[in-house]
């Protein structure tokens, strides 16, 4: 239902319980000649996003212009998820993650997504209006940001570099402009980042600084479906996440693929969200570890051990899945603080220089590992028929477990700074990983599987 006065437009609408985590297009005209929209929209019993929490409701909201709602149209102007109600829409700014731009005259779409619904339903407004005064808060000026001092970190072992390759800025549901990030890329000690934002409708590619001194950006955008969500890198356009269903997530899986990204389920565990549909196939990676490693990362680990035992091969990854920048020095002993950039760090081994190509193929290659931090331990393993050899730095005191598809098949102490050790492996193993485990229990490091 609609109603408009003069330089105005009222939407309302209800969504009943059996709605719950599907989409709603609804159509609104926009006049010709208008420069500037301020949308704000409101619904009744709201509740957390969180999963742990129901009873009420939540409403995700999305943005398409007069191009058209199809996959792909570059009439998406941008999807906030429940995180922002009140928006501009203008040629020369937008509120993020809306990008602004021309607002042709025509019929426009709101985007709505019922992400939980309560026992009576949601009743849901929208307010248009169009042409109102100019409004740029001021939390939403891009700050400027200069190179800073890197972190003091261990000299990386031969080929390996340092990166990070999940996190979130205002362009999604974050608290920081990319640029921001790069520079806390920088502090962190990592040769390489990733900006990852949900449904984002515009690439962090341009928004960051480069140039001599400065981490590289690897482009890429969490496709946040209500089914799960999953990471693609090395691309710059949008996937659909208007279908969470199996063969919804396999299309989207198949045109990342298609564009040449590379593509990772992401955090396969509870409240992740989990991963609802193992039938869809095209993944390179999982993500094996996101936030600090006490989050139920076992779990996710644990899936990718059994994926790995059905004779599948997936490269691990791990991000910190950042959101909220955090200033001043990481207190990486509270697991209750939000995740931090480099929060787990993942290492790539690259051929030759650093360029989102090489990062790219070091992914797919999987000469990847894992660790707590920046500055965590270092593992890299070398495979001959009967022989593994692992060369450690960085985990004096720990423990180096080797892992095959029966379990663990053989452990050592690690006794020195930087160290090399080698096992026989049993003839009936047909994979193998390393963890590294402290002391006091908990891992440190994982490597990638070596098939035989």
């Amino acid at each position: 239902m609609n109603g408009s006065e003069l330089n105005v437009i009222y939407l309302e609408g209800q969504f009943p319980v059996e709605r719950t985590q599907t989409f709603e297009h609804v159509p609104f005209d926009v006049p010709e000649g208008v420069s500037q929209m301020h949308i704000r929209l409101s619904y009744d019993n709201q509740i957390s996003s969180d999963p742990r929490e129901s009873g009420g409701n939540v409403l995700d909201v999305g943005l398409f212009d007069a191009r058209g709602t199809e996959n792909g149209s570059e009439g998406f102007r941008g999807w906030s998820g429940s995180n922002k109600l009140d928006l501009v829409i203008g040629e020369t700014w937008s509120t993020p993650p809306y990008r602004a731009g021309a607002l042709s005259g025509g019929t426009w779409h709101l985007l709505l997504g019922p992400y939980k619904i309560g026992p009576t339903g949601l009743n849901w407004s929208a307010r248009i209006e169009f042409d109102p005064d100019p409004v740029i808060p001021n939390q939403f000026v891009p700050p400027q940001v200069t190179l800073p001092e890197s972190a003091n970190v261990p000299e990386a072992l031969p080929g390996w570099y340092r990166g990070d390759l999940h996190s979130h800025t205002v362009f999604s549901d974050g608290n920081s402009f990319p640029a921001q990030v790069a520079a806390a890329a920088k502090r962190a000690g990592l040769d390489f980042y990733g900006i990852t934002d949900h449904n984002r409708a515009q690439s962090p590619v341009g928004l960051v600084p480069d140039g001599p001194g400065w981490p590289l950006l690897v482009p890429g955008v969490e496709v946040t479906t209500y089914a799960g969500h999953f990471n693609v890198w090395g691309t710059t356009r949008w996937y659909d996440f208007r279908h969470p269903d199996a063969r919804g997530l396999q299309a989207a899986v198949d045109a990342a693929n298609a564009d040449g990204g590379f593509v990772s389920m992401n955090h396969p565990k509870p409240f992740g969200p989990p991963w609802e549909y193992p039938e869809v196939t095209g993944f390179a990676g999982i993500e094996v570890w996101n936030g600090w490693w006490n989050k139920l990362n076992d779990v996710s680990t644990r899936y990718w051990d059994a994926r790995l035992r059905n004779g599948e091969r997936f490269t691990p990854m791990g991000g910190s899945d950042m959101h909220q920048l955090q200033d001043g020095p990481v207190d990486a002993s509270n697991p209750f603080v939000p995740p931090a950039l480099g929060y787990p760090c993942t290492w790539v081994k690259l051929d030759g220089e650093l360029t989102v190509s090489s990062v790219l193929d070091a992914l797919r290659a999987g000469r990847v590992f894992i660790s707590e931090s920046p500055a965590g331990p270092q593992i890299d393993l070398s495979v001959t028929s009967g022989e593994i050899g692992a060369t450690i730095a960085g985990a004096k005191g720990d423990a180096l477990l080797l892992i095959g598809q029966n379990g663990v098949f053989a452990a050592s102490a690690i006794t020195e700074g930087h160290q090399r050790l080698t096992f026989p492996v049993p003839d009936d193993v047909t994979y193998l990983r390393a963890e590294i485990h402290h002391a006091s229990g908990g891992i440190r490091a994982l490597s990638n599987a070596v098939f035989r």
